[in-house]
């Protein structure tokens, strides 16, 4: 069996059409498209179901905090989910 190489690379298997999208949105922010793919995924990373209350890492789909019993209506999740609805719902009306 051969060894896998440790590095820092990450590696995605992609659909031809998203490769291309990726690789020019790269060029147009001036990076690699290995470096945008890696600050795309840590953005993401970031919009964990944190407790603005207690500051508790919580699972995906929990509604309530699991340290101090806050509704997690105002967890960056919970405010990047509205958002995306949002924008769904402005580009394609409200049957989105």
């Amino acid at each position: 069996m051969k060894e896998e190489k440790k590095d820092d690379q990450i590696l995605v298997r992609l659909p031809a059409g998203m490769k291309t999208l990726m690789e020019t949105a790269a060029r147009l922010d001036g990076m690699s498209t290995q470096e945008w793919i890696r600050e795309a995924m840590q953005s993401r990373l970031c919009l964990r179901n944190i407790c603005a209350g207690c500051s508790a890492v919580n699972a995906g789909k929990a509604k309530f905090c699991s340290e101090c019993g806050t509704p997690l209506a105002e967890s960056k999740r919970a405010i990047y989910q509205e958002w995306v609805g949002c924008l769904i719902r402005e580009e394609f009306g409200e049957a989105g």
